[in-house]
């Protein structure tokens, strides 16, 4: 049959060194349940964090410099950093979208998984269906609608010879019933009922839970890249300081995931560099990983597994030696009785006879080991071929997006420092003939000046006589011919007129 074959990353991953809390190596098979396993990977996880807590504390520095800096009277150009922002902001989103598809990808190997699971689990149970069918077969041929009805009416006949003649028959018939049981409870006991039935409502809700938390931690990475964008393209210092925020949170969950991702994809890959001995390692005593030894590597040309072939092959030999002794019961017994009396009883022990006979046969296809091997090597498949694909996807995507990430809360407190500043007040000149002078506004707003009334107006008439005289006498100079003088300068009150030059 053909079996899985692990995958070049599967290899890379299964090589990481495994240390336990203590900074011992530990074994790299897969085992969930040894704590000095559990420990290695628990480190394999926490590496990140320690990694994004060291980096966040430097952001934090970062950012407290920028905001005691003094800061500048002149705005400056902040093109270039938002550009450089952009740049990355775009990468991280990049990142983002392709951790969405590689969620979806473990999504949808756990599914394979789980058909595959209840495909196992469905075959199974029509296994076990079976055994407790044929073991209310056999009760019920020797129950009281049975063989012992025979008895019983050879008891009431009350003739010697038909006792002697008739009774080894049925002794034998009950006998050859009493061995089809003890094989069908042969293979009951061999049968790994709980192959891989006690993880799946555990497998189902672990997933639910890792698919939602991704979900949510890519959308909040989305959310918190689209508001800095946001925030440098309006130069909103709100809306940088806040993605400065946010951005802290995203960063530490970011990388707790890419630490979680690690730490699974790790586990995972040493589940799949040899995935027959944790699953063999699930039989309860050494009868059962045996027989799932055998499911799990069965070979071309094999049915039934040894240990189930000779019970199978004995329990129908019983019942077809069973079938033939009430043949002769049937024809001794006519001798004696009477076939009314007994051929109810003999009808109901034939149709049970035909009955048990069909469910072995039923159970000997079931028990093959082709049928198992499939839905395994399915399972497989779908955890260490198409899940671990989304797994090393996430594991690739989060880190870069992360880095491309802190590049991006490092560089937001300078944007923040350089955007939105406000213009100082810059010295005038006041004696610039070019400079813009409002009249004079003595005692405007006063309630002194309200009182006088009339004297802000006549103030304010005074001024404009006297800009008025002003103008007149620059006037006067201009009818004076002056070829080589240059043009004279602004003059309060008005514009020059162009020199007439004759």
């Amino acid at each position: 049959m053909n079996s899985y074959r692990d995958i070049w990353y599967v290899k890379i991953l299964h090589e990481f060194p495994h240390l336990d809390f203590s900074f011992q190596e530990t074994n790299s098979t897969f085992e969930p349940e040894n704590r000095s396993y559990q420990e290695s990977l628990i480190l394999w996880g926490a590496a990140p964090v320690a990694f994004i807590l060291v980096i966040l504390f430097l952001a934090s520095c970062c950012l407290c410099v920028q905001c005691v800096k003094k800061k500048p009277q002149k705005a400056q150009r902040t093109t270039c950093i938002r550009i450089l922002v952009a740049i990355f902001i775009i990468f991280s989103i990049g990142g983002v979208a392709v951790g969405f598809f590689g969620n979806e990808q473990v999504g949808k190997g756990a599914k394979e998984f789980f058909n595959s699971l209840d495909d196992a689990n469905q075959t199974l149970g029509e296994i076990s269906v079976t055994l407790d069918t044929l073991d209310d077969v056999v009760d019920e041929f020797n129950g009281p609608a049975g063989v012992q009805a025979l008895k019983e009416l050879l008891s009431k006949l009350g003739n010697q010879t038909a006792n002697q003649t008739l009774s080894p028959f049925l002794n034998q018939i009950e006998d050859h019933a009493k061995k089809t049981k003890n094989e069908i409870n042969s293979v009951k006991s061999n049968l790994p009922s709980l192959l891989l039935q006690k993880f799946s409502k555990q497998a189902v809700d672990v997933e639910f839970i890792r698919w939602t938390v991704t979900i949510v931690l890519l959308c909040f990475s989305l959310f918190l890249l689209l508001t800095t964008s946001l925030g440098c393209y309006k130069k909103s210092r709100c809306l940088i300081m806040t993605s400065v925020i946010l951005g802290f949170f995203g960063l530490l969950l970011v990388w707790a995931g890419s630490g979680a991702y690690l730490g699974i994809s790790v586990g995972m890959s040493d589940l799949c560099f040899d995935p027959d001995t944790f699953v063999e390692s699930l039989g309860e005593d050494e009868a059962q990983k045996d027989v799932i030894k055998e499911y799990s590597q069965c070979q071309v040309g094999k049915g039934i597994p040894p240990m189930f072939k000779k019970d199978i092959q004995d329990a129908v030999n019983e019942v077809s030696k069973a079938n033939s002794t009430l043949d002769k019961f049937f024809n001794e017994s006519i001798k004696f009785i009477r076939v009314e009396q007994m051929s109810k009883p003999i009808l109901y022990m034939r149709l049970h006879v035909d009955y048990a006979f069909g469910n072995v046969t039923s159970l000997g296809e079931l028990l093959d080991c082709r049928t198992l091997h499939k839905d395994y090597t399915k399972a497989v498949e779908g955890v260490c071929e198409t899940a671990l694909v989304g797994v090393a996807l996430l594991l690739l995507m989060l880190p870069f997006a992360g880095l491309c990430m802190i590049i991006v809360q490092c560089l937001l407190p300078r944007v923040w420092y350089l955007t939105g500043l406000k213009r100082g007040y810059r010295p005038v000149d006041d004696s610039d003939p070019f400079c813009h002078r409002p009249p004079p506004y003595n005692g405007y707003g006063t309630m002194e000046a309200e009182r006088r009334g009339g004297a802000r107006e006549s103030c304010t008439l005074e001024y404009y006589r006297d800009l008025r005289r002003s103008a007149d006498e620059l006037r006067s100079e201009e009818r004076v011919p002056m070829n080589d003088s240059p043009p004279p300068a602004y003059h309060p009150g008005g514009f020059p007129r162009r020199y007439e030059i004759e």
